[in-house]
């Protein structure tokens, strides 16, 4: 079994995540995809762009150790 999937506001989330973002303000959610799912499954559909989640943009984050960040936004 791996680690789930964390989801946070973009203001709830951890600052270093939040720190990655280049949207200029329009964030809405923060994702954290554990390495081992993200290998096995890839992108979540409900994280994807033109979802609500990233309603305009989603961008992708690989952290060192693997893991994603997934920062979805809304322009």
């Amino acid at each position: 079994m791996t680690d789930p999937i964390k989801v946070w506001s973009f203001h709830q989330a951890p600052e270093e995540y939040q720190a990655l973002s280049e949207h200029g303000g329009d964030e809405d959610w923060v994702a954290l995809i554990p390495k081992k799912h993200w290998e096995k499954y890839g992108e979540p559909g409900w994280a994807a762009s033109g979802s609500r989640f990233g309603c305009c943009d989603t961008s992708l984050h690989e952290l060192n150790n693997g893991d994603v960040i997934l920062i979805g936004a809304h322009a």
